[in-house]
């Protein structure tokens, strides 16, 4: 009878910790729409003290670190993107195969410049799922940042051949037709991107190819 209460004690126990985990982490997601992202770390911190083993509370922890990097102070920026590193790490510890975990990694490691790893996480992402047009548009911005722009013109064609409706890709194959100096293909891309909304080159569309 005794072991029996203690089962019963001990589920109760385990059912209340997840109920209260879920009640941290929806509240975490609440702070990231209010873009409170250090509160969102807090919520995230309590989740894991009641659970190390909360795969979302460290993915949702990564991101608010790297929400951080603001490129105004190195040092802090630094700081949040350690951490951030670390929190993905941990991610896909806990499981290898969270495609995400591997896409915001190699968000981080972009944000502060580090290249090559943004490269091999966004690859290792797309190898683990391949339908993923965000983030083949992002390993086209990273080979065209190595000024290899060929191979970013295939990634950006890769996106929309994925996607169709994804202006930013369009706009980033603009600019690297811009860059070949071929303007007809760039205005062409240009033009697809403001069709389908998304205005980040208006200004060069207006300026090259009205």
């Amino acid at each position: 009878m005794k072991k029996i209460y203690i089962f019963f004690l001990l589920a109760a126990f385990s059912f209340a910790n997840a109920q209260t985990t879920k009640t941290l982490l929806d509240s975490a997601l609440v702070k990231k729409e209010q873009l409170k992202f250090l509160e969102g770390i807090k919520l995230c911190e309590q989740a894991i003290a009641l659970d190390s083993t909360l795969t979302e509370a460290y993915f949702y922890k990564a991101g608010f670190h790297t929400a951080l990097i603001n490129k105004r102070n190195a040092g802090e920026d630094y700081k949040n993107y350690k951490v951030a590193i670390a929190d993905y790490d941990k991610v896909i510890e806990l499981n290898p195969k969270h495609a995400e975990a591997f896409f915001f990694r190699g968000g981080a490691h972009d944000a502060m410049g580090f290249i090559d790893e943004a490269l091999a996480d966004y690859l290792n992402s797309t190898a683990i799922d391949e339908n993923q047009p965000k983030v083949y548009n992002s390993i086209g911005v990273c080979y065209a940042k190595k000024g290899k722009i060929d191979l970013a013109l295939s990634y950006f064609e890769k996106a929309t051949e994925f996607d169709p409706l994804y202006g930013k890709a369009y706009s980033n194959k603009g600019n690297v037709y811009d860059m070949k100096r071929d303007l007809k293909n760039a205005c062409k891309n240009w033009k697809k991107a403001l069709e389908l909304g998304y205005t980040g080159n208006q200004r060069r569309y207006d300026t090259k190819c009205k």
